[in-house]
């Protein structure tokens, strides 16, 4: 029954076609005219013979002789006898594409083959779903899991078989983009895809990049504070030091005073351990020495130690200045510690 359906229309077709314009018929309208002349020979003997097959009910012999003649030449009438072959031999998708495309370009006229154009596309489209794609800037090609399917914007419907695909959309000088669908049997989905044009590079963050790189004598921000806290904690340290140093050092002067005060109560006087006499005055002298050269040891430690803080602090102070001034003519500062009997200082030279 199925097989036999399309049979009246296929063969009213193909005599439309086929038949050479008999004596006694009327002349055929211009439309039907038309139609002959757009087919090629080759496409026309092609589509006989699909016919042909379709009336025997060799459908697949029938799909491949109305896809043959389709290639050839693109003809709606060719597209409702291929959409009708390929519900046949099971690819319902094809069918939907090929009957939908003959509603569209087939005459208002032909009355009664598209009423059975509709009946097969129904069928067919209870099977697949039915997804119409919106792409904006037109001209985008559109894909359906990663294959091209046209351009937009789109004539008919994209059918898809049931289950999750990916549409997407894609124009030179503009971001690609993809969108999920799930595709139900004889659903109808929409799928709007805008496609942007990627950012422009940003001109204030190019020059913003460019003055990252810092100018011959200047520090970077991140520099300039990595010496700040380490001059800061250098300049700490060593004053600490140079006060603990100190400490120590006056508790050795007030060590050797009072040795110096036991050796004055003893016989011999405090002029004695130059020339000691006795074991007794002699461990005694030798502490006192001892005291008392520990006493220049820590001072000195303690001056050398406020010489460095000193110099840490003028340091990191300079480089400060120095990096944050613009950098004209080049500045540069050397310090050099000076120790002199009795104190100590820096000497600061260069060119200003």
């Amino acid at each position: 029954m199925m097989r036999n359906r399309p049979l009246p229309w296929t063969l009213s077709v193909v005599i439309a076609l086929l038949a050479p314009a008999a004596e006694a018929q009327p002349a055929p309208p211009r439309a039907e005219a038309q139609e002959s002349d757009a087919l090629t020979d080759r496409a026309r003997q092609l589509f006989a013979d699909g016919v042909k097959a379709a009336n025997a009910g060799k459908w697949a012999e029938a799909h491949a002789a109305f896809l043959a003649a389709w290639g050839l030449k693109p003809h709606y009438q060719i597209a409702s006898n291929l959409g009708v072959a390929c519900l046949r031999v099971g690819k319902p998708r094809d069918a939907a594409e090929y009957l939908t495309r003959y509603l569209r370009e087939a005459p208002a006229t032909k009355v009664q083959e598209r009423q059975r154009a509709e009946v097969s596309l129904q069928e067919a489209r209870a099977q697949v779903a039915a997804v119409t794609v919106e792409v904006a800037p037109g001209g985008a090609e559109v894909t359906v899991d990663g294959a091209i399917v046209g351009r937009a914007p789109l004539a008919d419907p994209v059918f898809l078989d049931p289950g999750r695909h990916e549409v997407g959309a894609k124009l030179d000088g503009y971001v690609s983009q993809t969108r999920p669908v799930d595709a139900p049997a004889g659903g109808t989905e929409t799928v709007v895809i805008a496609l942007e044009r990627p950012p422009a590079p940003d001109a204030r963050g190019a020059g913003a990049e460019r003055s990252a790189s810092p100018a011959p004598g200047v520090s970077q921000g991140g520099g300039r504070t990595a010496v700040l806290v380490g001059g800061g904690i250098a300049t700490g340290v060593g004053t600490v030091a140079g006060v603990v140093f100190t400490l120590v050092a006056n508790g050795k002067a007030s060590d050797a005073a009072r040795q110096n005060s036991v050796i004055d109560a003893m016989e011999a006087g405090s002029v004695s351990c130059a020339t000691p006499a006795g074991s007794d005055q002699k461990q005694q002298c030798s502490k006192l020495r001892s005291l008392v050269d520990d006493q220049y040891l820590f001072s000195n430690l303690a001056l050398w130690s406020f010489i460095g803080a000193g110099a840490s602090a003028v340091g990191t102070l300079g480089y400060t200045w120095l990096a944050g001034a613009p950098s004209e003519p080049e500045q540069r500062v050397h310090l050099f510690p000076l120790v002199m009997p009795g104190g100590g200082g820096l000497v600061a030279g260069g060119v200003f």
